[in-house]
């Protein structure tokens, strides 16, 4: 794979930061992605967050991003990410690229558009998520009625809009086509869908979005503002990844040095690791054969230290871990369900958490 899918991560990190902050984790091992993650767990408590891709793209954009973290104050980040307007990136990047290794350094020379543009926003799921912000905008509820939901004061005040102005057959046959497997196809790998239907995933997000803003406050939900307009919120608290904070952003930039990129499989990576105390896999049990599922597990227990974390998330219905596994995670059902409420992302129907002993 040498294509960037997530130039963000959707998945809260929140959650891990939450779950890490009770236990004395030094050394983290999550997944790459977009970064998200590992730079919001930068801190002055860890000793090395190791973060872990196969895909060789998504390694480059963590090493510009952190080389870039290193090199600008947290204005100029913004800007060359994105997130706010900067017309310079191309002589931004000639300036970090000799920070580079050679494999980013590469993969950046040939595609400069992407960093023109604003690597933030050069992903698969960020060109998919403005497809679907686009039309719900334009075509089915009008922006106005989607920033009201961001201004409301109350749950009760979200839910009130939500039925008026979405709870309509318009909404939800948008939100069924725009989310199905037909046009999720357009952006992503067939094998991704393997085991979906059509209309599984319509369902799902319809199912979602009632849940999402009938039920929580979500003004600080970036991962909704992100699919309707493209943005984070960046004067709520929570309203962007950690890292991207003023407090985060110091944080990433004073403990760089403890991140390590791997480019390879989880399985294999893990082989070079030791006394782990966290690990923090998004939703890699999702995706693989049974094979698969067990060989990261074995991974992990070779690679742990005498306790350590365990997080992960299902997309898709649970699937079984290895006996040998199982037997030694103690899941933490209600902390599981409480970080499951945390999650923002409406990506997941499930998160586990525990501790393997």
């Amino acid at each position: 794979m040498y294509e960037i899918y997530f130039s963000q991560i959707r998945e809260d990190s929140k959650v891990e930061r939450y779950f890490k902050n009770p236990h004395a984790s030094e050394r983290i091992v999550c997944i790459g992605s977009g970064g998200c993650t590992a730079f919001s767990l930068l801190d002055d408590s860890v000793r090395n967050v190791y973060a872990v891709d196969v895909n060789r793209a998504q390694c480059a954009l963590i090493e510009l991003k952190r080389a870039a973290i290193g090199k600008l104050d947290r204005n100029a980040f913004l800007g060359f990410i994105g997130e706010i307007s900067m017309l310079h990136r191309i002589e931004v990047y000639e300036d970090l690229r000799d920070s580079l290794p050679s494999y980013a350094r590469k993969y950046w020379d040939q595609h400069r558009v992407k960093i023109a543009h604003g690597i933030n926003y050069v992903g698969v799921t960020e060109r998919f998520y403005r497809l679907v912000g686009e039309n719900l905008r334009n075509s089915v509820c009008g922006e106005a009625a989607i920033k009201a939901l961001f201004s409301c004061a109350s749950v009760e005040e979200q839910r009130q809009l939500f039925q008026s102005e979405f709870n309509t057959e318009a909404w939800r046959t948008a939100i069924r086509v725009l989310m199905s497997k037909s046009t999720q196809l357009v952006f992503y790998p067939s094998f991704w869908f393997a085991d979906s239907g059509e209309g599984d995933f319509g369902a799902f997000f319809l199912e979602q979005f009632d849940k999402e803003i009938q039920t929580k406050r979500i003004c600080d939900n970036y991962f909704l503002s992100q699919l309707f307009f493209g943005s984070y919120i960046h004067n709520q608290t929570e309203g962007a990844p950690h890292y991207l904070s003023p407090e985060g952003f110091a944080s990433a930039k004073r403990n760089l040095d403890k991140l390590t990129v791997i480019n390879n499989s989880l399985q294999s990576g893990l082989q070079k690791l030791a006394d782990i105390d966290a690990f923090f896999l998004s939703n890699v049990f999702d995706w693989g054969k049974e094979a698969d599922r067990f060989s990261v597990c074995d991974a992990v227990l070779k690679a742990k230290s005498d306790e350590a974390l365990l997080l992960y998330r299902n997309m898709y219905s649970q699937v079984s871990l290895s006996p040998m596994l199982v037997d030694r995670f103690d899941a933490d059902e209600v902390l599981s369900r409480e970080l499951h409420w945390m999650e923002r992302s409406m990506l997941y129907r499930r998160l586990t958490a525990g501790v393997l002993r």
